[in-house]
């Protein structure tokens, strides 16, 4: 495994010490946050590089960097010419763990003195992963499902459903190179030539702002290089599951166009057929098809300016594995969803197989991907310090088609075409005087957001459709439901913060952010029925609302030595209020905050043979924002309102120790209580279930990710193998719920007519889970060949649910089962 646990968003400089001056000569040019923004991170980590301090150089850092992740701030890459390169703290050749230097200014500074809950993907594991989800595996205390064009995340005791109808929200942020990533991209946008993925624990808001309300997700691609190089990698695997495969194919390439001018081209090309399979029809989901084209201008005229253009374009057919496997039932009964229960054919279907991978499908699930991205990165120094400028367009699209019933019947088929459209700016100016530095920027996000037909009615985008046998088509006489909705955001923010060095040892920073959120747009429901016509159920209806958030941040470090250092934090994040959709359109959900305390300990021990980074934190939220399916004006919708009010405490645990200099082990692990501490029951229509005492959704009480790495000189290369271990306990995926008393018409063989009902409670618990994963590889001269195995006892397991309500059956997604793959890939 590859892990780095740092704090890599330094909006401030990282300054020597006294006795720790610059090499003579050494120009002041540092600069400040490198690739990455300020909406989610404008800090400054560059230059990452496993080395050794030189003798008598003791490093030290200057606390100042402390704030960053940790006090809401940003994971960052260097602003410096050449591109951000992390390793993994691996051990050299003494036997000791090596050190990762960050060279922000120009001043060698370990990360490792830098403290915060930040771990970054690199190297094998990062060009192991297929997705985002994957980072589940990877890094405790977060969990990472998509589910529809948002993902679904949830880090250190919070997770939640995403906001309807404001898509542009959400409770951890997705960036690359610093730009806020539109959630349709989020399954394929980390296969864009990524050089490490960083992954940001805790509240973000200061100056990852209004997208990092748990947290954030920073994807670094890869700078050209100042001379020709490159590499080509192709791959080829297969599953447990019968006749599937899977394939890659990719490759970059770096030209120097002159000695200020290079570029990059990078293409890819993946597919999988599908590890969840209908043995009778042969049609297959949980695979994919993606090509993603990239290209990267870098351009440093003189030393004072720098310039970045990137574009990408990517495609993926995608399909989610949603299966009816039965493991997580409804409370109150097992009713085919979307079903005529009193038809026979239709309870004949409510049967399961042995296998989570089998499941039944007419027609192919497919959830059609198109997104394209253009970023212009600015950096000027100038004598009243370094200006910054991220500039960025973003397009996407989805177009979803998959069966909500999971039956061969296919009495339901969900679609809700999704477009997206998103242009931002960022302006920062940054300066160090002595033991103060400083930052300031402003921030501006447009966002516009078509779905399910956007403005109008649209009979070609329906949200469902149903056929006969299912009781909308021969009870209520509807054939089709229609959501439409548009949503327009914008989003205004200016930050700032301060740090000081007040004694060499002790720093404070500060930081404050103001923002606002204008969202805006009409929304509305409409069936059609059995004649063809379309009836308008809810009309299209203009809505808005106006978000105001006033976030901050504090940290305090002390160094007890040079391979030790405490801190303490404290973090407000603000996640903005925003619009619901289909019936429950009228009514709007305001923001939700939290305040996060932190405590923790970096340092290295035994020689530099042992890793012990430790943290304890405490997150307190309030106004949560809680989502609600319901049957509003006869279509189902789901209502977001702010319910409640909860805590998540616990500790994360990561460690690397080398015993020898061919092995080592990683070790990382959190633990997370968290409950919603008081509950306000809303007003009808929304269930009066009080939710008091319930854990937080996507909050597994443990998490932990260990390994074990041994590595050995073999003729002219060098081996590597690894074993992983992941485990993951039990969590609850949603809030579901009728009160007491409750009389319900009747659904012949599951609920008789009249019959009322105590107060019933669904969390659609997951049942916990372990895999393990062996990868080896072997390099020498240019080439290496690897390969690896996933979850090698074929563990069958469900990660994700979605619940649409107490009768019904869920859908569940299906863990990937045994994976085999083998690659080869060539340098030059």
């Amino acid at each position: 495994m590859r892990y780095l646990s740092f704090l890599a968003c330094l909006p401030v400089r990282i300054q020597p010490r006294a006795g720790h001056a610059k090499p003579e000569g050494q120009q002041r040019d540092m600069r400040f946050g490198g690739n990455m923004s300020n909406e989610q991170m404008a800090s400054t980590v560059t230059e990452v590089a496993s080395r050794r301090a030189p003798a008598g150089r003791p490093m030290k850092s200057i606390a100042l960097a402390v704030a960053a992740a940790l006090a809401g701030q940003a994971l960052a890459q260097t602003a410096a010419p050449q591109a951000a390169s992390a390793t993994t703290a691996a051990n050299d050749d003494s036997g000791q763990i090596a050190e990762i230097i960050v060279t922000a200014r120009r001043v060698e500074e370990r990360l490792q003195d830098i403290p915060a809950s930040v771990a970054a993907i690199t190297g094998d594991d990062l060009a192991g992963m297929q997705g985002l989800s994957d980072v589940q595996r990877l890094v405790s205390g977060v969990t990472f499902q998509a589910v529809g064009p948002v993902p679904v995340i949830g880090i250190r005791g919070f997770g939640n459903r995403s906001q309807a109808g404001n898509p542009s929200n959400s409770a951890a942020g997705i960036f690359q190179d610093g730009v806020f990533v539109a959630s349709a991209l989020s399954p394929v946008i980390n296969r864009t030539d990524t050089e490490r993925l960083e992954i940001a624990k805790g509240p973000q808001s200061t100056l990852y702002g209004r997208s990092s309300f748990t947290g954030a997700f920073n994807i670094v691609t890869t700078d050209p290089a100042k001379t020709l190089s490159g590499y080509a990698d192709v791959g080829y695997g297969a599953s447990s599951v019968e006749s599937e495969n899977l394939w890659r194919a990719q490759g970059a390439v770096s030209l120097p166009l002159s000695d200020t001018l290079a570029i990059r081209l990078y293409a890819l090309s993946e597919e999988r057929d599908g590890y969840a399979v209908d043995r009778t029809t042969g049609i297959r989901s949980g695979g994919y098809d993606r090509q993603v084209f990239r290209g990267k201008l870098l351009w440093e005229p003189t030393d004072a300016i720098t310039v970045r253009l990137s574009g990408a374009v990517m495609k993926d057919d995608t399909s989610f594995a949603f299966v009816n496997a039965g493991k997580v039932r409804a409370p109150l009964g097992q009713n085919i969803l979307f079903q005529n229960p009193a038809s026979a054919a239709s309870r004949a279907q409510l049967s399961f197989f042995d296998s989570v991978w089998e499941a039944k499908y007419v027609a192919p699930q497919h959830a059609k991907i198109k997104g394209d991205q253009v970023t212009l990165d600015l950096r000027l120094q100038t004598p009243l310090g370094e200006v910054a400028s991220l500039t960025d367009y973003q397009h996407a699209t989805l177009d979803p088609n998959f069966s909500l019933d999971m039956t061969r019947l296919n009495w339901a088929v969900g679609s809700s075409p999704y477009y997206e459209t998103r242009r931002s700016q960022e302006l920062r100016l940054a300066r160090d005087e002595g033991r103060l530095s400083y930052l300031a920027g402003v921030y501006f996000l447009e966002a516009e957001v078509e779905q399910g037909g956007g403005k109008i009615f649209d009979q070609a985008a329906p949200f469902a459709t149903f056929g006969p046998g299912s009781l909308q088509f021969d009870i209520a006489r509807v054939n089709a439901n229609y959501q439409p909705a548009y949503t327009k955001t914008k989003a205004y923010a200016g930050f700032g913060q301060v740090g000081y060095d007040i004694t060499d040892e002790l720093n404070l920073t500060v930081g404050l952010r103001y923002g606002v959120d204008k969202i805006s747009g009409t929304a509305g429901v409409a069936i059609r029925n059995v004649a063809g016509i379309v009836i308008p159920t809810a009309p299209i209806t203009f809505r808005s609302g106006e978000f105001k958030a006033t976030t901050g941040s504090a940290i305090l470090s002390y160094e007890l030595a040079p391979d030790m250092k405490v801190y303490g934090s404290f973090a407000r994040g603000n996640s903005p209020g925003g619009l619901n959709t289909g019936a429950a359109a009228l009514v709007n959900f305001g923001p939700q905050n939290v305040n996060a305390y932190e405590l923790g300990l970096k340092s290295l021990l035994l020689d530099r043979r042992l890793q012990l980074n430790l943290a304890a934190f405490e997150n307190r939220y309030e106004d949560i924002q809680l989502t609600q399916n319901l049957v509003i004006s006869g279509a189902l919708s789901p209502l977001v309102t702010n319910a409640a009010k909860a805590r998540g405490r616990g500790v994360d645990v990561d460690a690397i120790a080398v015993l020898s200099p061919s092995l080592r082990l990683g070790l990382q692990y959190t633990y997370v209580e968290s409950e919603i501490t008081s509950y306000t029951v809303p007003p009808p229509p929304a269930p009066q279930v009080n939710l008091e005492g319930v854990p937080l959704v996507r909050s597994p009480k443990h998490s932990l990710n260990a390994s074990i790495t041994y590595s050995h000189d073999i003729g002219p290369g060098r081996f590597e193998v690894s074993v992983e271990e992941n485990y993951t306990s039990s969590y609850t995926n949603d809030y579901l719920g009728v009160p007491a008393g409750t009389a319900y018409p009747g659904i012949p063989g599951v609920v008789a007519a009249g019959v009322t009902t105590a107060q019933v409670l669904g969390l659609f618990p997951v049942k916990s889970y372990a895999l393990t994963n062996l990868s080896a590889s072997y390099a020498w001269n240019d080439w290496e060949v690897s390969g690896s195995v996933r979850n090698l006892t074929n563990k069958q397991y469900i990660p994700a649910v979605l619940a649409f309500d107490l009768i019904t059956v869920p859908l569940e997604t299906a863990g990937r089962p045994r994976t085999y793959e083998v690659g080869l890939r060539y340098k030059f």
